[in-house]
C-alpha cells in the first residue's frame, strides 16, 4: 500500500492529457459513396463483387465493336466526277461545235445565215480524218523503202484495214476502240510480274481498302483476255447504236443546240454509269455483305471465338490493303468479299439505252452461236439471269453492278438527255458571260 501511495502520490496532472494504454478512440469512417466508388473505378483498381453486380454498363458485342467500311467519300467522289465530267464534255461539244461551224462558213460550203446542220459538220470531220489517214499511209510507205517487198506489203495492208475500219465506223464505235485500247494497254501492264502488286491495289476496288478512285481505276481492268474481248466486243457493238440515239435525240431537244459529235457525251456517260455501277456494289458489299459476314463471326461456336474473330478480322485488313493471301481460318471469310473490276456496268447502261431506243432491233450471240432473235428478250434475260444472282448469292459476276447499271441506263433514257442539254445550256451562259 506504501508502495501505491507513493505511486499515486508522483502522478502529475500534466499527465491526464496522455493516452493510456488501454484507451482507443472511435474512428469514424466515411461510408462508400458512389462517387469513391467511381474514383476507384477509373483509376484502375478492381471491383469489388458487389460493385461488379452494381455495374449496368452493357458490355459492347463483336458485331456492335466492328467498323463497317465507309460509303461517305465514295459517295462524294461518284457524285463530284460524274458532275465533273459532264461539265467538261458539254463546254467541249460546245466549243467543237462552233469550231466546225466557223470551219465551215470560211470555206463557204455552207450560207451564213442558215445553220450549218450537225450532218455537215460530221462529214466534215470525216473528210479531214480521210485527209490525215492518207497522210499517214504515205508517210508509212515512205518510211518501208529498205524492207523487203513481201513485209512491206503486210504491214500496208494491215495499215490500209485498220483505217478503213476506223474510218467507215460511227463516233460512238470510234469512241468505243478508243476505250477499248486503253483497257488493251492496262490488260498488258497486268501481264507483267512486277507491276502485279500495283495493279492490285490501284486498279481493283475493294471495298475494305478505304480507296475511292480505285472505283473509277478499276472500270479499264479486266481478269483475263477473254473477260476483256467480250466486253471490247459489246462495247463497241452498243457505243455505235447509243451514240446515234443521242444524235438523234439532240436534234429534237428544246434548245435546238447544233451537236457536231457525240463522242463527249458519249465518254461522259460511260464513265458515269461505270462509277454509280461500282458506287452500288460497293455499298451492297458494305452494307449490306460485310454485316452478314460479321454477324455469323459473332455467333457462338468455333468460328465465333475470339481467337478466331481477330486472326479473321486480321486477314480481312490485310488483304484488302495488299495483295496477301489470307490464312486457313480466314479463306471462308474472305471469299466472301473480292475486289471487282472490269466495266460490266457501264456496258450495262449504254445495252439498256439501246434496247429502249430500238426495241426492233435483232442481236445474237457470238458465243455460243446463235441466230438472232429480239435484243428485248436477250436484254430481258440478262437482267433476270443477275436478279437471281443477287437472290441466290452467286459470286462469278458482280450482279450488283450489273442491274446498277442497267438501272442507270434506263433512268438516262428517261431523263438523261433533257439534263444534257439543260448543261450545254448552262455552260455555254458561262462562257459567254466570261
Amino acid at each position: 500500500m506504501s508502495w501505491f501511495a507513493s505511486c499515486r502520490t508522483s502522478f502529475h496532472p500534466l499527465n491526464s492529457a496522455r493516452r493510456q494504454f488501454s484507451f482507443s478512440f472511435k474512428l469514424r469512417l466515411p461510408r462508400d459513396q458512389p462517387y469513391l466508388r467511381n474514383a476507384r473505378l477509373q483509376s484502375g483498381g478492381v471491383p469489388s463483387f458487389r460493385e461488379q453486380v452494381a455495374r449496368a454498363i452493357p458490355v459492347q458485342s463483336f458485331a456492335d465493336a466492328v467498323r463497317y467500311p465507309a460509303v461517305g467519300k465514295h459517295i462524294i467522289f461518284v457524285l463530284g466526277t460524274s458532275a465533273l465530267v459532264f461539265t467538261v464534255a458539254a463546254y467541249n461539244t460546245n466549243l467543237d461545235t462552233m469550231f466546225w461551224a466557223t470551219y465551215l462558213s470560211s470555206q463557204r460550203r455552207w450560207n451564213d445565215a442558215v445553220p450549218t446542220p450537225p450532218g455537215h459538220m460530221q462529214f466534215a470531220r470525216s473528210e479531214i480524218l480521210l485527209k490525215k489517214c492518207q497522210a499517214q499511209f504515205q508517210a508509212l510507205n515512205e518510211s518501208l523503202e529498205g524492207v523487203p517487198s513481201v513485209a512491206k506489203a503486210m504491214i500496208t495492208n494491215a495499215y490500209a484495214v485498220v483505217a478503213e475500219m476506223y474510218l467507215n465506223a460511227s463516233e460512238g464505235r470510234r469512241a468505243g476502240y478508243g476505250i477499248a485500247a486503253v483497257n488493251v494497254g492496262i490488260w498488258i501492264a497486268w501481264q507483267i510480274p512486277v507491276l502485279r502488286p500495283f495493279m492490285m491495289s490501284h486498279f481493283t476496288h475493294h471495298p475494305l481498302s478505304g480507296k475511292a478512285y480505285t472505283m473509277l481505276t478499276s472500270m479499264f481492268s479486266h481478269s483475263s483476255f477473254i473477260h476483256l474481248l467480250f466486253n471490247c466486243m459489246a462495247l463497241t457493238s452498243f457505243a455505235s447504236a447509243t451514240s446515234i440515239w443521242m444524235t438523234l435525240e439532240q436534234a429534237n431537244a428544246p434548245s435546238h443546240l447544233r451537236e457536231s459529235t457525240a463522242t463527249y457525251h458519249f465518254l461522259a456517260l460511260y464513265l458515269s454509269s461505270g462509277l454509280f455501277s461500282s458506287l452500288v456494289s460497293h455499298v451492297a458489299t458494305a452494307r449490306l455483305i460485310y454485316p452478314r459476314l460479321v454477324s455469323k463471326l459473332a455467333q457462338p461456336g468455333e468460328t465465333g471465338s475470339p481467337g478466331m474473330i481477330h486472326r479473321i478480322s486480321s486477314s480481312l485488313s490485310s488483304v484488302s490493303k495488299s495483295n496477301a493471301r489470307p490464312t486457313t481460318d480466314a479463306a471462308a471469310a474472305t471469299s466472301t468479299i473480292l475486289p471487282s473490276l472490269g466495266a460490266s456496268g457501264a456496258i450495262y447502261s449504254t445495252v439498256i439505252i439501246s434496247t429502249l431506243a430500238f426495241p426492233q432491233a435483232e442481236v445474237s450471240m457470238v458465243f455460243p452461236p446463235t441466230p438472232s432473235f429480239p435484243i428485248q428478250y436477250g436484254v430481258g434475260g440478262l437482267v433476270l439471269l443477275d436478279c437471281i444472282g443477287v437472290l441466290r448469292g452467286w459470286k462469278l459476276f458482280d450482279h450488283y453492278a450489273h442491274l446498277s447499271g442497267a438501272a442507270f441506263g434506263a433512268l438516262y433514257h428517261m431523263y438523261g438527255m433533257r439534263a444534257w442539254d439543260a448543261m450545254r445550256v448552262h455552260t455555254l451562259r458561262l462562257d459567254s458571260k466570261g
